[in-house]
């Protein structure tokens, strides 16, 4: 290939994969219905051409790849979010379901395709696989309750790697050679114990440089990922397919221990986890002839078919025989099981090993990459109304967070609170004379740990927030992960002048402003100064009042009341009395 051509293959690698997630996010649908198109199209027109733009190393760098993928999914699998009564359905799920899925996804593929006996046992071992990238954006989008949720999560996290070492062990047998002289069952122990073994060394090694302050604090997620490619490369090069269970385990020991926080290693994931899934899908769907996909379209038809309506109900009913879960809970369970870039991963490599070894493996790829669209498709479009129906899906975050150390900010909580909304406060530091005034009111300093403000958040489940305080540093600290998990349009700045400064054309152009037009911090200020107190308006806003928020019946909260031209809805709450300025 030319630079030219080189060149053009990875730039549309990075701009497919990462734009058709952004595309997705944006319209709100699942990213793999665009991303599997756009490597296919990719592929049939040459733009992209894997073999020749990776030769040798293809395989290897989509196997790390993916092993990174598992070490960001690990460390989001933490004990404590994984209540008890749930733990009897993921351990039956990763095991007496993972049986049933492969005898069932195997003999759907043996009626529906004329593929070989050996081959359709391998691609039914493929297809055994979920995967966190692929059921995680479900899971945010529909928000099923929990345990559900967490059941769902852990079972395509752990099934990633056991379905990974399932294939190798039926891809042993159908070459009939096996590694070493070694029984395929062995192997795949000896894989299990192998990775078990690197990932908590690697984990024992993690958390001694953690502890001894061996690096700074913006080096640690860095040194994480160096952890988790040493863990993959001592596995893999020990025992091919070692390495996923590797990282694994290193993600879940170090989320799950207690001697240092892991909170800048895991908030590293979602920009890599973007660029890796986009490549792989990219590139791995460049390798899969479009003919070869309609050529079987029947059969991947039939086969989506089988495990939708068959074999995964079958596998929940099953696993959770027993269980204390809700029978609603169960049905959703049984209507979540899509496929994602292991299964196309481990499909691609095994088509690859067979045609070297001489055995007719095109079936693979085309079946693999047929059932991952079209599981995609099925549940992307349908979870979210069956959660909806099965009354399983948990309201839309409402809570709000206020940003500020002030007797305004305080009183404005409360009066929120006390209209039944969710709020948190995020204070520099809380002044003795302000402590107690809401004592419902749960109040963060900056003093906090990461972990603790991480949890906080996630416990006030927010949906805006707003900032007063002008302070530098809590401004840095906090606004940048408010932006990230809410969204900079759900991210309200008030601006400390009313005029046309530098800083307010940035502040109006970047991020909404709260309350009302033309509302400053320094005009509150003045209101408060002059006597203006923070009340709730039950019988409508009085004259010259400045509207603050409005709490809606649902228990959301509106944070520009002011800015509509039609009388807000909602209980009103605003700053009343003092001489506007």
């Amino acid at each position: 290939m030319t630079d030219d051509e080189i060149i053009i293959g990875l730039t549309t690698i990075v701009v497919l994969g990462v734009g058709a997630q952004w595309v997705g996010r944006r319209l709100g649908f699942p990213s793999l219905l665009l991303l599997l198109p756009s490597g296919l199209v990719a592929g049939a027109t040459g733009l992209v051409e894997p073999d020749q733009l990776f030769g040798d190393t293809l395989f290897p760098l989509v196997t790390l790849a993916v092993a990174l993928l598992l070490f960001q999914s690990g460390l989001n699998l933490r004990l404590e979010d994984l209540p008890r009564p749930a733990r009897r359905p993921v351990v039956r799920l990763v095991t007496v379901g993972l049986v049933v899925t492969f005898a069932g996804a195997s003999t759907a593929v043996l009626l529906a395709s004329d593929a070989p006996r050996d081959i359709a046992f391998l691609a039914g071992a493929i297809l055994t696989v979920s995967g966190p990238t692929v059921v995680g954006p479900l899971l945010r989008v529909v928000r099923p309750r929990q345990p559900t949720g967490a059941i769902l999560n852990w079972e395509g996290t752990v099934l990633d790697p056991l379905g990974a070492t399932l294939g190798v062990v039926v891809l042993n047998l159908v070459l009939a050679s096996g590694r070493g002289g070694i029984h395929p069952m062995l192997q795949m122990l000896g894989r299990l114990g192998l990775g078990t073994a690197v990932g908590l060394a690697g984990a024992a090694l993690l958390v001694f440089v953690l502890s001894h302050f061996l690096l700074t604090d913006d080096m640690e997620a860095s040194v994480a990922v160096l952890v988790a490619v040493l863990c993959w490369g001592v596995a893999e090069v020990l025992l091919s397919e070692a390495g996923l269970f590797a990282t694994v385990v290193l993600g879940v020991i170090a989320a799950n221990q207690r001697i240092v926080p892991t909170t800048r290693i895991t908030g590293f994931g979602e920009t890599l986890e973007v660029l890796i899934i986009g490549v792989l899908f990219i590139v791995l769907g460049a390798l899969v002839e479009v003919d070869d996909l309609l050529d079987n379209l029947g059969a991947i038809l039939l086969v989506v078919a089988a495990l939708v309506v068959v074999v995964r109900p079958l596998a929940v009913g099953i696993s959770t025989l027993g269980s204390d879960l809700p029978w609603r809970d169960r049905a959703f369970a049984a209507w979540m099981d899509p496929r994602g870039i292991v299964a196309a991963a481990t499909a691609a490599q095994f088509a690859a090993t067979l045609t070297a070894a001489g055995v007719d493996g095109s079936l693979l790829s085309p079946i693999a990459f047929g059932v991952i669209l079209g599981t995609g498709i099925v549940y992307g479009l349908s979870a979210a109304p069956v959660a909806r129906a099965l009354g399983v899906r948990t309201p839309r975050p409402a809570g709000v967070a206020l940003i500020g150390s002030s007797r305004f900010v305080l009183d404005l909580a409360g009066a929120l609170e006390g209209l039944g909304a969710r709020v948190l406060v995020l204070a520099e530091a809380q002044p003795d004379d302000l402590a107690g005034r809401h004592p419902a009111v749960p109040v963060i300093s900056d003093f906090a740990s990461d972990e603790d403000l991480a949890r906080a958040l996630d416990e006030a489940e927010l949906a805006e927030a707003v900032i007063v305080s002008h302070d530098a540093v809590i401004v840095s600290l906090v606004v940048a992960s408010l932006i990230e998990r809410l969204g900079r349009s759900h991210v309200f700045v008030l601006p400390r002048q009313p005029e046309h400064t530098v800083e307010r054309l940035l502040t109006e152009t970047w991020t909404p402003q709260p309350f009302a037009p033309d509302v400053s911090w320094a005009a509150i200020q003045d209101r408060i100064d002059a006597g203006a107190a923070v009340q709730r308006c039950p019988d409508g806003l009085p004259a010259g009042a400045i509207p603050l928020a409005a709490v809606l019946p649902d228990g959301s909260v509106d944070l520009q009341p002011g800015m509509a031209r039609r009388p807000p809805e909602g209980a009103l709450v605003a700053l009343v009395g003092g001489t506007r300025t």
